[in-house]
């Protein structure tokens, strides 16, 4: 990392570095504290960038590709793609009965012009579906970043908006006839300076060529990206299944076979 770099990096505050020493005695190592760290970036930040991702790595003593996985795995971290407001609808069975999820995805269209998966272009709003949010007999469920709302559609999830849109000095008709944003909560590849220049997306020069003053070109790859897996149902695997029911059937016919000589011999006898 340059002195430049080094010199912009992103910190937690003194007030939240005293939250995180203070959560230390409650976990027997500081890698156990990753997920609650990552908490305590996203609410001072806003959402988990890379650089956040880099905090909790150094204050975790893991590497940032151990935190990138967890923040991906978990989906509920809010991330820079995710609006201010972020609108999480439960769309698992219990509240997908009975039209239910449909029906708050609508009213959260009307009112800010953005269907699942997008964000409005100021970045204010943001709207996508989720796995179950546990209160499956007061369908729909509706999270919106922290808070939690039960059977929230109709008059309820109109004026939950309204009150949004008014705190921000918005009004519906800000977001009418504005396509949505899509999206992209994806993190292809760690940041520059934490990933080496061995490392390219054709595939790695050597294991251990780690030393980032290596520069391209300097080393032959020894690994390559392998293509895109084969689905199950894809010509090598079927023919696979076709010649064990081949098999499985002649075994069949023979045991047949070996049963009606059986019977004609005793029959004879």
């Amino acid at each position: 990392m340059s002195s430049a770099a080094a010199a912009e990096k992103k910190t937690l505050s003194a007030e939240y570095l005293r939250r995180f020493h203070d959560m230390v005695e409650d976990y027997p190592n500081k890698r156990s504290m990753l997920m609650m760290t990552l908490r305590l970036v996203e609410e001072q930040f806003g959402c988990i960038d890379d650089a956040g991702m880099e905090i909790a790595a150094d204050l975790c003593g893991v590497t940032a590709a151990h935190v990138q996985g967890m923040v991906t795995f978990y989906t509920h971290f809010k991330r820079p793609a995710h609006g201010k407001h972020r609108f999480m609808v439960c769309a698992t069975l219990m509240c997908a009965l009975d039209g239910n999820t449909k029906q708050a995805l609508e009213q959260i269209r009307g009112k800010l012009g953005i269907q699942a998966g997008e964000s409005t272009r100021d970045g204010l709003f943001s709207c996508e579906k989720v796995e179950c949010l546990a209160d499956c007999d007061q369908p729909p469920v509706v999270q919106k970043d922290f808070e939690h709302f039960c059977s929230m559609k109709g008059k309820m999830l109109d004026d939950y908006i309204d009150s949004l849109l008014k705190r921000e000095g918005k009004t519906a008709a800000d977001y009418q006839n504005l396509p949505g944003v899509e999206m992209d909560l994806r993190v292809s590849v760690l940041p520059s300076h934490v990933n080496f220049e061995g490392g390219t997306q054709e595939g790695a020069r050597r294991f251990d060529d780690k030393d980032p003053y290596f520069k391209s070109g300097d080393m032959p790859r020894t690994t390559s990206v392998p293509p895109a897996l084969l689905t199950p149902l894809t010509a090598p695997v079927a023919d696979g299944i076709h010649q064990q029911l081949n098999e499985m059937n002649e075994l069949k016919e023979l045991n047949e076979l070996h049963e009606r000589n059986g019977n004609n011999g005793a029959h004879h006898g």
